[in-house]
Order: structure tokens, then C-alpha cells, then sequence
């Protein structure tokens, strides 16, 4: 017996339920101070849809393939090393360079049981876009003032 599977699309920009499968990610600059203290500060939120995006055209696996600090993706704080800032820097430019002309839209989460049913988001490119140009410029600046970057998704 064959199931139909229920799609919902979800809204990046409504408040949706408490187990709203949607995730965000933040990103900053990271250094250690004058008396060896680590710091970060926080200069860039970033969106459902554009976390969404990046995970699903598979920016995030890509960027895993970098000398990271940590796996992204698991919720927890990356350092992307002042070494690897410009391959990181290439990989986002790539990306936004593929999103141009067509229409997405990633499963975020499934559920099987009582019926089957498959959360997807639809994403805004312009957005998406948006924050790759956010994304890459905090990356330059980074490497000028030769700081790290880190990055939760």
C-alpha cells in the first residue's frame, strides 16, 4: 500500500510553532586579546532561509571540507582559521554565482507517523544572495585584519 506524503512549506519570515523545524546561524570575527583571552562578537544573523539555502545547495558540506575548528551544522561554534579565510571566501562566491535564474526549495524536516508529511521551505534568492555578499565581506575583512571567523549553524 503505497502513502501519500503531505508537503508543507513553511514561512521563513512568520513565527511559526515552538517545533518549527526552521534553524537560524550567526556568524563574527574572533581574535585573542592583548592579555590571551579569546573573543568573538557577533556581526552578522543569519536567516532561516538563508541557512536553509546553505545547507541545502550543499555550501555547508563544502565549507566542512575546509581545516575547520569543529564541524557547522551541528549547532555549535565553528572558527574557520585566518589560513583558510580566502578558500572559505571562494566557496561563497561560487555559490552565489550558482544561485542566479531558477527557483528553490529544500526538505527542512520529515515526519512519518500519524501520516507521513515533509516540511520544505521555498527560498528567497535575493535573501540568499544577500547574505553570501554578508557572508563574504565579513570573511574579507577578517582576513585583512588577520582575524578568524566563526561561524553556528
Amino acid at each position: 500500500m503505497l502513502f501519500a506524503v503531505r508537503v508543507v512549506y513553511l514561512k521563513s519570515d512568520v513565527a511559526e510553532p515552538a517545533a518549527c523545524p526552521l534553524r537560524t546561524a550567526e556568524a563574527g570575527c574572533a581574535w585573542f586579546s592583548a592579555d590571551g583571552a579569546f573573543v568573538r562578537d557577533t556581526r552578522l544573523q543569519i536567516s532561516a532561509n538563508s541557512t536553509h539555502a546553505l545547507l541545502g545547495h550543499g555550501v555547508v558540506a563544502q565549507l566542512n571540507e575546509l581545516p575547520l575548528e569543529g564541524v557547522l551544522g551541528g549547532g555549535c561554534d565553528v572558527l574557520i582559521p585566518q589560513a583558510h579565510l580566502d578558500a572559505a571566501r571562494a566557496l561563497l562566491f561560487e555559490a552565489d554565482r550558482k544561485t542566479y535564474g531558477a527557483s528553490y526549495a529544500f526538505a527542512v524536516a520529515a515526519e512519518v507517523e500519524p501520516e507521513p508529511v515533509e516540511y520544505r521551505l521555498r527560498i528567497d534568492n535575493r535573501e540568499y544572495q544577500s547574505t553570501l555578499s554578508h557572508l563574504t565581506f565579513l570573511l574579507s575583512v577578517a582576513s585583512r585584519e588577520g582575524l578568524a571567523v566563526w561561524i553556528r549553524i
